[in-house]
């Protein structure tokens, strides 16, 4: 359960309010603020700050910020005016029903972001979409205007095979019909034109004579095209405009160049593909010769025997019980020679469990008591050691049941069996404080502490178990306080 805090400093004028609240040296990543019209709320775990403000804020003009360790919170005012308190003082009911509100208003106003974030995304795609239509019909309308150009060019130069028609129909049977122009070459090489030796009949209008197809000479002299056909590629330009001819270039261009690339590529991969072969050949040459084969030989094996080589159902249930009594820490001889557990006494098992509890072996420790317990059952010092051992072995209920079992042995309660109790109740409540039941180990305590009450160890470990048992108020906060308990036992154990 959370630490609530409620010690902070506030200072405020007509329009704003400031609070300062100390953050524990927290991270400020692990700070979290959630604020709403009437409240406020500063979680940091394991500490959190609740406040029902008095009056209403504005949340969008409020802010916080982390200074030196503390949390600066301002909170713009709705209306400018003084208030004597900040927070409300509200029962747990009334508590409740403001935080579901605040809750409410937090959704509501996250509706209205998301809304707003849809409707901003609505029209930037609307604005994009219609900006794009603009563009589009910006370009049809320009090649429009291209194509009426194009075509108010075309007629009005006129078409030249109409103007030839109009030419040879004024012509008389009797008048010279004009020789096209020779090509001459001069002293430099060049071809020249020679002079026509007609000239054409003055009732040609200016329109024939520019429709008219002139030859014209290339450059060997033996080609000529006609002055319709802009792109020298032998067709008439009523066919083909000029702006169609450029596309038909541009497209036979690229296409060439695409051509030349996917041969570079198919080259280029031919020769890498090569230099790959060349070098695995290479290195197939380099390999070195395949060792032969070894010669066989023999591996010795040897497995570790069974400890019980015979199975459960043939007679040799007399070894197995001699070994399994041989592991409670007999001597060696005895060990060997197969002496059963009845011919050991009881101060043996008392002074092996005390010698292994010392070295460390505390499994051992608590097998030899159990075997101790075989020979005298009502002994409260082997329950004694054998919880010992349990509760360093971490098995709490092993460790309650033996010092409940020895605390009964030991009535009455006399001065001689004083420190055995001592010790029983000590065990005892060291294991129900590691199972998180404060309680109940208090009160073995308190029952230690009352055969010695001079003992300060012993009331230092009362006492925080009481503060302990006092802070804690669920469950969650009992498991957290183990570790206390654990060091509170082990002082209290020496």
């Amino acid at each position: 359960m959370p630490i609530r805090i409620v010690d902070y400093t506030w200072r405020q004028t007509p329009e704003r309010v400031t609070l300062i609240l100390d953050l524990h040296r927290t991270s400020p990543k692990n700070v979290d603020v959630v604020t709403t019209s009437s409240y406020l709320k500063v979680s940091f775990l394991p500490y959190i700050c609740e406040i029902f403000l008095c009056h209403m804020i504005k949340v969008d003009q409020s802010s916080a910020r982390i200074l030196k360790g503390n949390l600066e919170l301002s909170l713009m005012k709705t209306e400018p005016q003084l208030w004597k308190d900040v927070g409300l003082k509200l029962t747990k009911e009334e508590m409740e029903c403001r935080r579901q509100e605040a809750l409410k208003d937090m959704a509501e106003e996250e509706k209205r972001k998301t809304q707003q974030i849809k409707e901003g995304c609505c029209k930037r795609e609307k604005f994009a979409v219609s900006q794009q239509i603009l563009a589009d019909d910006l370009v049809r309308a320009e090649r429009s205007r291209m194509v009426e150009r194009e075509k108010e060019e075309f007629f009005r130069t006129g078409d030249p095979q109409e103007s030839d028609k109009e030419q040879a129909g004024t012509h008389h049977p009797g008048s010279s019909v004009q020789e096209p122009i020779n090509c001459t070459s001069s002293q430099d090489g060049k071809p020249q034109a020679e002079e026509p030796s007609t000239e054409p009949s003055s009732g040609m209008g200016v329109q024939a004579q520019r429709g008219r197809a002139n030859s014209t000479c290339s450059e060997e002299g033996t080609e000529a095209t006609q002055e319709a056909d802009y792109d020298g590629d032998g067709e008439d330009s009523i066919h083909y405009s000029s702006t169609e001819n450029l596309h038909h270039a541009d497209a036979n261009m690229k296409y060439d160049k695409q051509e030349v690339k996917n041969r570079k590529q198919k080259k280029s991969s031919a020769n890498r593909k090569t230099a790959v072969r060349e070098k695995e050949n290479k290195k197939r040459n380099n390999l070195p010769a395949v060792p032969p084969v070894r010669s066989g030989g023999t591996i010795s094996v040897t497995h570790t025997p069974r400890v019980f080589p015979s199975p459960a159902r043939e007679s040799t249930h007399i070894q197995e019980q001699q070994w399994l009594e041989a592991q409670t820490g007999g001597p060696p001889a005895q060990q060997s020679t197969g002496t059963n557990v009845s011919d050991y006494t009881e101060e043996h098992f008392k002074n092996k469990a005390v010698t292994l509890f010392k070295s460390g072996d505390y499994q051992g420790c608590a097998n030899a008591c159990t075997e101790g317990l075989r020979i005298n059952p009502s002994s409260p010092a082997f329950y004694s050691n054998r919880a010992a051992a349990h509760l360093a072995l971490k098995n709490m209920h092993h460790t309650i049941k033996d010092c409940s079992k020895a605390l009964e042995l030991l009535t009455p309660p006399t001065q001689d069996n004083c420190n055995s109790r001592l010790l029983c109740h000590i065990r005892r409540g060291t294991a129900l404080i590691r199972l998180s039941l404060l309680s109940e180990g208090l009160a073995d305590y308190q029952a230690a502490l009352q055969l010695n009450p001079e003992n300060k160890a012993l009331r230092k470990d009362v006492e925080r178990i009481q503060s302990m048992l006092m802070a804690s108020t669920d469950s969650n906060e009992d498991s957290g306080c183990e570790d206390e308990g654990d060091r509170g036992a082990g002082s209290s154990s020496t």
